[in-house]
């Protein structure tokens, strides 16, 4: 069960380096076709933190066609998890623990973010057996089903209504929302994160779909994805997913469009589909985490949601990495 308390750090006394914090907030704009990401990730035994603010506007395979990017690491970390008041120009402050924030930002080129989330349902614990069927075992077994395994030794997601602005180089876009924030805390070794998908999907205030997933690199479209748990949101109740069955088309290795068909506890059944509309890599730690604002489909209902495809690239190397010497040299077509 997640408390107000938990906003605040949770670093125990045998944490050493690897020990991390993370806010995770994305704030779509669907109409304007744009995506912001706000992200912090704080290591309090080291007293530094990283902050991300990524502006997305088209779809792309590279950072450099982003609408913005302002990536800052080893910034002093703040003495609470729940006041960041950062020399980045961001400063999140958790006004009403665990569900309401403020998000400020003033970035440069004329960029800023003021925005208040206000979370729409109590903080999933993905540790929790009456949140999800999946939290079973011991401590050590919860963390190994539960996505970025031990750098989840605490993780809760919340959907929440987003509403403010966000100026962009000097064009000012209004906010007014839905979308899933998180915050994480456990051992986060960068080059010890697991692949893994978190995928939101929101139709209204009585519909949104939250998913972690496990990802197999070597498997085929279809048995590559295994659900780690996730929630429906339904007229203000949750429920906690069961079964999972998706495929997912890639470009490369970029998200481009999903299909899943998902069986909450109570054993109704949903067919989502969804086609990626903005979307850009995020190069985080040892990762490429390719994220895109995708445009959801339920039925006749119409939605959207960011998905972030988590890579370390450690395993994309060993399965990718290439010599052009390892190729025919000749340029063919067809």
């Amino acid at each position: 069960m997640i408390t107000p308390e938990d906003v605040e750090f949770h670093t125990p006394p045998h944490a050493d380096y690897k020990w991390a914090e993370t806010y995770i907030f994305p704030i779509a704009i669907p109409e304007e076709h744009i995506m912001v990401m706000v992200y912090v990730a704080a290591r309090p035994k080291l007293g530094v933190m990283l902050n991300d603010v990524y502006v997305y506007g088209t779809l792309t395979d590279n950072r450099a066609e982003l609408m913005y990017v302002d990536s800052q690491v080893h910034l002093p970390a703040p003495e609470r998890f729940s006041l960041i008041d950062s020399p980045s120009g961001l400063r999140i402050e958790c006004v009403e623990p665990p569900r309401k924030f403020r998000i400020d930002y003033m970035g440069f080129d004329d960029t800023e973010i003021h925005v208040d989330w206000h979370g729409i349902m109590d903080p999933f614990d993905v540790h929790d057996p009456k949140h999800t069927p999946h939290a079973v075992g011991t401590k050590e077994e919860k963390m190994a089903k539960s996505g970025l395994a031990k750098a989840w030794n605490g993780h809760f997601d919340m959907t929440g209504r987003v509403t403010g602005t966000v100026k962009v180089r000097g064009k000012v876009f209004k906010v007014d929302s839905l979308e899933r924030m998180d915050h994480s805390w456990g051992d986060r070794g960068e080059n010890d994160l697991p692949p893994m998908d978190s995928i939101s999907a929101q139709f209204d205030e009585k519909l949104c779909f939250h998913i972690i997933t496990h990802v197999d690199l070597e498997a085929p479209s279809g048995r590559d994805q295994k659900l780690a748990h996730g929630y429906v949101l339904e007229d203000g109740v949750q429920y906690g997913i069961a079964e999972l069955d998706m495929s997912s088309v890639r470009l490369g290795v970029t998200i481009a469009a999903m299909k899943m068909k998902i069986t909450d506890v109570r054993g109704k059944v949903f067919v989502l589909n969804a086609m990626a509309d903005i979307g850009a890599p995020w190069n985080i730690y040892g990762t490429t985490c390719y994220t895109a604002l995708m445009r959801w489909t339920c039925g006749d209902r119409e939605g959207y949601g960011v998905v972030m495809e988590v890579l370390p690239v450690k395993a994309l190397t060993r399965l990718r990495g290439r010599r052009a010497s390892q190729w025919p040299a000749a340029i063919t077509t067809g």
